[in-house]
């Protein structure tokens, strides 16, 4: 089945402004432990998100997922500002081929907030997106 976190991780990562923007830190699923003790600075994290997503028909061999993105900044200016760059690049990604998996497309699933790692409290912008892929891999 295709990987769609993974996808979406690369293809944020093959933005030349994103990634200048964040020094290329743009990760799935979490935070890599390592990172923490630099915090806080500009990275991404992209994960799966629960909630109901849209459902295409059964016989589309497609699916839905939404997903959060998290934008971690030195400040909450900072990560707004990468959230925002971000989120444009995935909202014009329409029918784009990606580390094997055919994107049809990306959505905003609301607005965004800003806040505080609860635990490090490090700055930080959220937005969730909701995605539909194909769900057989490009060779």
């Amino acid at each position: 089945m295709a990987d769609i976190v993974t996808s979406i991780v690369d293809l944020l990562k093959a933005d030349a402004g994103l990634v200048a923007l964040c020094e290329g830190r743009v990760f799935g699923g979490e935070l890599p432990p390592g990172q923490a003790a630099d915090m806080p600075r500009s990275a991404i994290v992209v994960q799966p998100s629960g909630g109901v997503p849209f459902h295409p028909a059964g016989l589309v061999k497609a699916e839905a997922q939404r997903l959060d993105l998290v934008a971690y900044g030195a400040t909450v200016f900072e990560a707004m500002e990468l959230r925002a760059t971000a989120s444009r690049l995935l909202v014009l990604t329409v029918r784009r081929a990606m580390s094997g998996v055919l994107i049809h497309w990306l959505q905003s699933a609301g607005g965004y907030l800003i806040g505080r790692d609860r635990d490090g409290q490090w700055p930080y912008a959220f937005q969730s997106f909701q995605t539909l892929y194909s769900t057989e891999e490009l060779a």
